[in-house]
């Protein structure tokens, strides 16, 4: 008995330490798109030399959206929202190259929270990414 009630103790402990656990960031993509965020960019290759999906607020960003493949579309829109509530807070189009299969800018975000960045063409979600801003 003193053993099943201390295996229910520490699996309480552990259901109670994951409910808290708001840190963990989720990401989909469709036919290997990629969308990494990092602090540094290599501009000359587009890479992002270490990614990461938590920053702090007013920190500079930088972002690679991989497609994958040529874009198909003259225009890339992309999508921030508030991770909690799917609330758009903001969306901005972009003229892009159809040919083109990457695209690389900065993002901020001034208030901490959790967010999902969401590349789309042609009205499809090719890529998302959520990150944590603490």
């Amino acid at each position: 008995m003193r053993k099943r009630l201390g295996v229910l103790v520490l699996v309480l402990v552990f259901v109670l330490a994951m409910a808290g656990c708001d840190d963990v960031t989720t990401s989909n993509s469709v036919g290997g798109a990629s969308l990494i965020f990092g602090l540094e960019i290599d501009e000359s290759t587009l890479e992002i030399p270490e990614n990461s999906t938590t920053f702090a607020p007013g920190q500079e960003i930088y972002y690679v959206f991989n497609n994958n493949e040529a874009f198909g579309s003259n225009q890339l829109t992309i999508q921030l929202l508030n991770a909690d509530t799917d609330e758009i807070l903001l969306e901005q189009s972009y003229d892009v190259t159809a040919e083109n299969t990457m695209y690389a800018n900065t993002i901020g975000f001034n208030n901490a929270g959790k967010y999902q960045a969401k590349m789309i063409i042609n009205g499809k979600t090719r890529a998302q990414q959520e990150l944590i801003i603490q």
